[in-house]
């Protein structure tokens, strides 16, 4: 190792040393985590593979802002001591005689168990919520595909298709320390994507832009899969080259570091990489040779109503509620085309409901009913 490379990771461990309030100070939970991402990797080289990316995989369970978990409850659930699980991410965990030590068999399966047991009690052991779809199953293969080939993978569609659903769900049930979901904000600019970026992953914001894209650099690693959502939210911004600037910044974390990337987006991203498809987009086009266009598909709606204990209807069913002749399939086309998934899953869930209270099961007139009267609330009243 050069003197240049072992100074550097000397100050990224000295960085971690550095007060917790100094670094994490507002985050309670986070701040019981005294390390970032870019550190905990340089500090567990010594490792086996798998226990470390075990431990990794927990360490971004815990700090995520979606179900944090502080240090101490960790310890706890693994079964050891805070100090212990301290020492074993800075790279602390030794021999008497000051050689590192592997992390223990027993901790790296305790906290596979640790996340696994957190995955089923956030989605309920799979039951509801979550449906898996057609097109579910190929944002899914797409996720897949980027971390194989090690390239970016872009992925377009509609609002409300189901594209981040499928998305968050990939990263919930491929964790394993290695896939990174980011949701990005509106005008948030360069400096706020990065900043977003780099927290999911793991690492210290306490830094400027540049900085902290290296820091980036160092947590991510090639056998992993960087999920961007909503990145076309990024071109709302004051400054017309600042969309271009946070692209370019992507393309060169993916250089560097050549992980897989899914880069997603309505229509709207498709757009604006289009319009710089001769400029600005090219690189970042060039290296993205897999692109991936979703829209609802009647599958979709079929695996949401089977998910509710219908069966889809046919084209010439017909129901009449209220005096109101109604074809389910025609509306379902409907709703697909003007709203999307959403709409379909509330009337499914309202429509549920309307049918208990009458003590019957769903149908697809309570559906039609549940249609009729959300429609009934967006009319205006007349005077």
């Amino acid at each position: 190792m050069s003197e240049e490379r072992a100074n550097y990771e000397t100050s990224l461990i000295e960085e971690d040393a550095a007060p917790v309030t100094a670094q994490f100070a507002g985050n309670n939970v986070r701040a019981s985590w005294p390390f970032s991402l870019h550190t905990v990797r340089a500090n567990m080289t010594h490792c086996s593979p798998d226990r470390r990316e075990a431990m990794i995989s927990a360490f971004l369970w815990c700090i995520d802002e979606a179900h944090p978990v502080d240090k101490a409850e960790f310890a706890s659930r693994i079964g050891y001591g805070e100090n212990t699980v301290y020492k074993v991410f800075t790279g602390k965990y030794r021999n008497p005689d000051g050689t590192q030590i592997d992390v223990p068999e027993k901790m790296a399966a305790a906290a596979a168990n640790f996340v696994e047991l957190e995955r089923e009690r956030l989605t309920g052991g799979g039951k509801g919520g979550f449906i898996m779809t057609p097109t579910a199953r190929k944002i899914w293969t797409a996720c897949d595909l980027a971390r194989e080939s090690q390239t970016p993978v872009m992925l377009f569609g509609r609002s409300h298709t189901g594209k981040t659903e499928a998305l968050r769900h990939y990263a919930s049930e491929n964790n394993h320390g290695r896939t990174v979901y980011v949701r990005m904000k509106a005008a948030c600019g360069l400096g706020g994507m990065v900043k977003r970026i780099g927290s999911r992953c793991g690492v210290s914001d306490k830094a400027n832009t540049a900085a902290l894209i290296d820091r980036i650099k160092n947590a991510l690693t090639p056998d992993m899969v960087l999920i961007l959502d909503e990145m076309h939210l990024l071109q709302y911004t004051y400054r017309v080259q600042s969309f271009f600037g946070c692209i370019e910044v992507i393309r060169e974390i993916y250089d560097e570091v050549h992980c897989g990337m899914v880069i997603c987006g309505t229509e709207l991203l498709l757009e604006k990489i289009n319009q710089g498809a001769r400029g600005e987009m090219e690189q970042i086009l060039r290296r993205g040779v897999h692109r991936l266009s979703v829209s609802i598909t009647r599958g979709d709606i079929s695996a949401i109503a089977q998910n509710a204990g219908l069966e889809m209807p046919k084209a010439a069913d017909v129901v009449t509620v209220q005096g109101i002749n109604e074809k389910p399939y025609a509306l379902l086309q409907q709703l697909a085309k003007d709203h999307g998934l959403l709409a379909i899953s509330e009337r499914l869930r309202y429509g549920a409901k309307i049918a208990a209270r009458r003590k019957d099961p769903i149908s697809w007139a309570s559906f039609v009913e549940a249609h009729l009267t959300i429609e009934s609330l967006s009319q205006k009243d007349n005077w």
